[in-house]
């Protein structure tokens, strides 16, 4: 066995460890990890990285990631090499640990890269493809890592593959020229594994590191491209580092005699809390000596908007008073918050006989909560006499609290910046698009919402798309590039209707243009229990294609029905909720998604989906296979001032133009419209509640 390995393994049992305080740093293939080897180490949760490496003449890697669940790490990768052939080679890289640190035990993770091992089998793909098992371990600036490697990571064949003993494809060759060395049969397979490690110092200068590492690569299939191709020393050796929060730079020398050089940048959602400036709360003075001393009404609901609280409408009846909470789209401040700084402004300015102080939340006119609390709860809570644990003893949540007084009409105004980029495609690194919409919504009446968008192409090249190779005769979303060769068009002209038939469902009735591609009508409806972590929902839809050329206009000859069955799963405080769809996509075919969806304080969210059909058909583009995939990073913005009254800039990294496994994009679904204002955010949140 190597030297530098041995002398990692006799480190791992040598003392117990000292783990905490260090940043984690990138790899070259945009994973958490050292030079071309893993660690497993993870970024902090929800963090999301970008960027590229360049290694000599040899590989030009081109990143996005996320650290989706604090033990779930997911890259996007697109690789270029030298070939005959011009092409690049996308890829999914994953990795998830398995145990923590401890003081005598290391951090173990588990991954993969180019783990999905979807595409056309053309030329060079799945040259990336392998597995690994690491672990990780720390002594004070010092953080060790030892694993063992399957396929690309594997080359260097050490040792017999340890599942040798369950037969078949766990004990063949596992040569990377051929499609069944990628993908899930491919997993942990082959005659032979290798090991690799590596060390990390953290020097005393802040945000840098050293980094040297063995690494089991041998380069096969470069060698099989070009029988004279040398991969050269094993070891590598290289720096990180962190001049800011957001960017890392990375140097070192590879192989021997290749320079490699990298530039990333993250954000940290949670750091952006941090920064966040927060607005004192309302204020709660004595009660108002008589009932003529006390706000009316509609002063509280107008004071309540002066607090930027996005109030509709109050009532104040006999011992109660009631102020609805609507927010336009997704809140930025936490729900107890707002519900907290609502009802200080109750008990702050309602009648002196008033005693219970009910805050209603909801979106789009459908109720969320209804909370009531204690008045003279609220008031010693305010006083630093009381906290929310103790408020929480005496409130009632409900659904609702009846139907509202009057419901003023409401006009919006969102401006959405989005820059979407595939590193997906075999003839291309990278392609892009990048948009702008300006969307106008109205609420005349309580649960009608009316909405028109105009979106406005700035810049695109995707014509570089793997879809332009062979034009598809019945395009779902393969002709992408002629949508956005257009400077300006209609995105979205719709109305919609939604109602609460009962206390546990929810309805939406929509017809018009949903997006810049289809229209029609659609119907969903939701169940979803108060206080139950989980909601099923149904969605039915009669779509037509909206012709480039044409931004009103529904192709009667291009009629299609999609739908889904949706089952939502939410963790505590539903601030991170999984979805499992199932059903028909807008191309005929059949197949299930997977969703995570993510949200922060600040209203930052991420997301993340994938997508598995049983593949186009005939009339089609094949192109990108089976699998539709992406991360998208949703951040809102508020130059100043009174407008935009809402702005949200969009970055996503997905699949362009694909027409397998898409989804109609319904722009007011009803999950997205109930969590925001639900149980699971306002209790997740209950400790800021007087905030």
């Amino acid at each position: 066995m190597n030297r530098v390995l041995l002398v990692l393994a006799l480190s791992f049992a040598a003392l117990p460890a000292r783990a905490e305080g260090l940043e984690a740093t990138l790899s070259d293939w945009g994973t958490v990890g050292l030079l071309q080897t893993p660690t497993a180490r993870g970024m902090p949760d929800g963090s999301v990285t970008a960027g590229l490496t360049a290694l000599g003449g040899l590989h030009r890697h081109v990143f996005a990631g996320a650290q989706l669940l604090p033990g779930l790490e997911v890259t996007l990768r697109d690789s270029a090499y030298p070939s005959w052939h011009g092409l690049s080679e996308p890829g999914v890289d994953a990795k998830m640990r398995l145990l923590r640190e401890g003081p005598w035990w290391p951090a173990l993770a588990v991954g993969g890269r180019d783990v999905t091992g979807s595409g056309l089998d053309l030329p060079g793909k799945g040259r990336f493809a392998g597995e690994y098992l690491v672990a990780s371990r720390r002594w004070w600036n010092v953080d060790l890592s030892l694993g063992i490697g399957w396929g690309g990571l594997g080359d260097h064949g050490h040792v017999r593959n340890p599942l040798r003993f369950l037969g078949g494809r766990f004990k063949r060759d596992r040569d990377p020229a051929k499609a069944s060395s990628r993908g899930p049969e491919a997993w942990f397979t082959g005659d032979r594994a290798a090991l690799f490690g590596g060390v990390e110092w953290h020097t005393p200068l802040e945000g840098l590191s050293v980094k040297l590492e063995y690494s089991a690569d041998r380069f096969r299939a470069q060698r099989q491209d070009d029988p004279s191709f040398r991969p050269g020393s094993p070891l590598n050796a290289g720096l990180a580092y962190r001049p800011w929060n957001w960017l890392e730079l990375g140097a070192g020398v590879e192989q021997g005699s290749r320079a490699m050089l990298r530039l990333a940048a993250r954000f940290d959602p949670r750091e952006d809390e941090d920064t966040a400036p927060r607005t004192p709360p309302p204020a709660v003075g004595a009660r108002p000596a008589a009932p003529d001393a006390a706000l009316p009404a509609p002063d509280i609901a107008t004071l309540a908007r002066l607090h930027r609280l996005p109030a509709r409408t109050a009532l104040v009846d006999g011992d109660r008073a009631a102020l609805w909470l609507d927010p336009a789209g997704a809140g930025t401040a936490p729900l107890a918050q707002e519900v907290g700084r609502a009802a200080r402004l109750l008990a702050d300015g309602t009648p002196p006989e008033v005693e219970w102080l009910t805050v209603v939340t909801g979106n789009a006119g459908l109720d969320g909560t209804a909370v009531t609390l204690s008045r003279r709860a609220v008031e010693q809570a305010a006083g630093h006499r009381g906290s929310p644990e103790e408020i929480w003893r005496t409130a009632r949540v409900d659904r609702s609290a009846g139907p509202p007084p009057d419901w003023p009409a409401r006009l919006t105004l969102t401006v959405n910046p989005t820059l979407e980029a595939s590193l997906f495609e075999q003839s291309a690194p990278l392609v892009q698009r990048t948009y702008g919409d300006t969307v106008l919504t109205a609420e005349p009446l309580r649960g009608l919402v009316l909405s028109g968008g105009l979106r406005v192409n700035v810049s695109h090249n995707l014509h570089l798309l793997d879809t332009n190779a062979i034009p598809a005769a019945e395009p779902v979303r393969s002709d992408l590039p002629r949508y956005a060769d257009r400077l300006a068009a209609v995105e979205r002209l719709y109305a919609a209707w939604l109602a609460a038939p009962s206390e546990n469902w929810s309805t939406r009735l929509s017809v018009g243009h949903f997006e810049e591609m289809f229209g029609g009508v659609g119907a969903e409806a939701l169940y979803r229990p108060l206080t139950a972590r989980w909601a099923l929902g149904l969605d039915l839809n009669r779509v037509w294609k909206r012709p480039p050329n044409d931004a009103l206009r529904l192709a009667p000859e291009n009629g299609r029905n999609t739908g889904h069955a949706s089952l939502y799963w939410e963790a505590p405080g539903a601030t991170t909720t999984g979805v499992l769809r199932l059903g028909r996509y807008l191309g005929g075919d059949w197949g299930g998604t997977l969703e995570l969806m993510r949200a922060f304080d600040g209203g930052v969210r991420l997301s993340a989906q994938v997508t598995w059909t049983e593949g186009p058909d005939g009339a089609q583009s094949r192109y990108g296979g089976r699998l539709e995939q992406g991360i998208a990073l949703t951040v809102p913005f508020s130059p100043g001032g009174s407008w935009p009254p809402d702005g949200r800039l969009t970055t996503a990294v997905r699949t362009l133009g694909r027409d397998a496994g898409q989804r109609l994009r319904q722009p007011l679904p009803l999950y997205d419209a109930s969590v925001t204002a639900g149980y699971g955010r306002l209790t997740g949140s209950w400790p800021r509640l007087m905030d």
